[in-house]
């Protein structure tokens, strides 16, 4: 009867965190570089000082996001592990309380 009315509270718990809403994914809020000014262009030296730097403004922002994105991801992934190890570990502990209340 025990492990009936476990194994439903589990269940529903299973199916309360696969109905959450997904959370909002933030974009990139870096400036897209101009388009590229063409072989005629580039041969301006201002023209092409502006554009390269737009482009390395681009990069520079785009790989920041990607850091930040993936220090998120880590972080996600560790509070993950730590919520699997308490779930097991008290689990565990109530398998074993059960266990020994049926002895």
């Amino acid at each position: 009867m025990k492990r009936f009315l476990l194994a439903a509270l589990l269940s529903g718990a299973a199916s309360a965190f696969a109905q959450a809403p997904a959370a909002e994914t933030p974009k990139p809020k870096c400036e897209d570089p101009p388009a590229y000014p063409g072989r005629v262009g580039m041969q301006t030296d201002e023209r092409r000082n502006r554009f390269l730097k737009a482009v390395e403004n681009y990069k520079t922002c785009m790989l920041a996001f990607v850091d930040e994105r993936k220090a998120v991801i880590k972080a996600n992934e560790n509070a993950a592990r730590e919520a699997i190890e308490t779930f097991n570990n008290r689990m565990k502990q109530l398998n074993e309380e059960q266990a020994k209340a049926n002895e």
